[in-house]
């Protein structure tokens, strides 16, 4: 473990390239594939999974999907485009990720609800922690499955010190820079207590950013707010009784209640997906393997410069 972590960290530092590869055509316009229900009116179900990012990361380079906040965007002007389209579900999966892709995925779902004019429910999957919460609140209801995990409302960030791992080594690094606060997030040194102070004012104003969105979305009481703000992880039980969901059910369950906001008694489930993609059901995601197989290189990419996380680490 100690020469892979060497290998990356020598890479990482020595101004090497990423090449790019595109394996195939570049991607083409979604598709509308209905699969299920019945009627004129549609409801369109929309992902948000994975590790919330502004760009592609990992494996996804090689993959035909645009980065998450394209996809999302494709998919809601399709629906924003469609007269027949009712109501928009939001299936959510994620752990968080990026304080400022999560704040643009919160936007992109709110805006459409207000411009669109048709109801917007949120189902959260296995978990909606931290960003991936923070990106519901932009739907009218929220709804959680039985066994999910909600919350993890709050702001992270790392510094990577390896200045002793270098000592015993006996590496010596020197920098030439412009200014002694050039390398303040440099792993290669410990931060001073005026540079960790930086970093906590950074982070206690992203947390109160989150805060009020919380605020502005959900009727949770002064002592509900005051437990979510520590940062904890709750049931779907727990979560309907402190306010942060308004019901416990199945995918199923919020298509309905999105079918009964917008006042129709039947109509066709849809799904956006690029052409030669399965949507064989309303379970089915998008590429969520390249997603998972590509959660450790983002992981410790984000260790080696300033990064601010609505994000779940355990």
């Amino acid at each position: 473990m100690r020469y892979i972590l060497t290998a990356l960290l020598i890479s990482a530092l020595s101004g090497c390239a990423f090449i790019k590869v595109n394996v195939g055509s570049e991607p083409e316009g979604v598709e509308e594939r209905v699969v299920s229900g019945k009627g004129r009116a549609k409801i369109v179900v929309v992902d948000i999974s994975g590790i919330i990012s502004m760009e592609h990361f990992g494996l996804e380079r090689f993959g035909k999907e645009p980065p998450m906040i394209p996809q999302l965007q494709a998919q809601l002007n399709a629906a924003s485009a469609d007269g027949d389209v009712a109501g928009l579900v939001v299936r959510i999966d994620s752990p968080g990720g990026s304080v400022t892709a999560s704040d643009i995925l919160y936007h992109e779902v709110k805006t459409f609800g207000e411009e669109k004019g048709v109801p917007v429910v949120a189902c959260i999957m296995d978990k909606g922690l931290s960003g991936g919460y923070y990106a519901a609140l932009g739907a009218d209801e929220i709804v959680a499955h039985p066994t999910s995990i909600v919350g993890g409302v709050g702001v992270i960030t790392f510094k990577l010190d390896i200045s002793e791992m270098l000592d015993t080594w006996g590496v010596r690094i020197g920098a030439i820079q412009s200014g002694p606060k050039k390398d303040f997030w440099s792993p290669l040194r410990s931060g001073t207590p005026e540079e960790n102070a930086v970093m906590q004012g950074i982070v206690d104003s992203l947390n109160q950013r989150f805060l009020q969105v919380v605020r502005e979305n959900r009727p949770l009481s002064p002592a509900a707010l005051q437990t979510v703000a520590e940062g904890g992880v709750f049931d779907a039980v727990a979560a309907l009784d402190l306010g942060l969901i308004d019901g416990v059910g199945y995918l199923e369950d919020a298509i309905a209640r999105t079918r009964e906001l917008a006042g129709v008694s039947e109509a066709r489930v849809i799904l956006y997906r690029r052409p030669g993609a399965l949507a064989e059901s309303i379970y089915a995601g998008s590429a969520p393997l390249l997603r998972t197989l590509s959660t450790v290189e983002l992981g410790f990419a984000e260790l080696l410069s300033p990064s601010f996380r609505y994000q779940y680490l355990p």
